[in-house]
């Protein structure tokens, strides 16, 4: 984008403006230390809790279809009774956690951090032009 550097009548108005920047450009670059750390944690557990919402599935599936066969009463149904409660209860924690960890929140995070990329690049290109305009006065 083309700026109007050619406003700044002053010396001081540049050294206003490239300061500005600097100070743009610190926040943003602090954000995006944040968004490429939360970005990388995201990765993790986004890969953790796919694999084990998957193997607690194939749990899920295996104790519905075992405890129909085990004889009412008998520890070995109460076991797995209890096994299956804790699978579904495990399973709704990380169909939660899917919200700020899963797959999604991992594509939110990386757009956030392009989007904060970009707005560097072009606070640098602006500062540039401020610089450049300051340097004919």
């Amino acid at each position: 984008m083309s700026y109007s550097v050619n406003l700044l009548a002053t010396i001081a108005d540049c050294d206003a403006a490239i300061a500005m920047a600097d100070t743009e450009l610190r926040d943003l670059q602090h954000r995006a230390d944040n968004l490429d750390y939360t970005r990388e944690n995201t990765t993790g557990s986004a890969t953790e809790v796919q694999a084990e919402l998957a193997s607690l599935d194939a749990e899920i599936a295996a104790l519905n279809t075992i405890i129909p066969t085990l004889a009412a009463g008998t520890k070995a149904r109460k076991n797995n009774v209890i096994n299956l409660r804790r699978a579904t209860n495990r399973q709704a924690i990380l169909n939660d956690k899917q919200d700020t960890r899963g797959p999604v929140a991992l594509l939110i995070r990386e757009l956030n951090l392009a989007q904060v990329q970009v707005q560097i690049t072009e606070t640098n290109a602006f500062k540039a032009a401020v610089v450049a305009h300051k340097a004919t006065l």
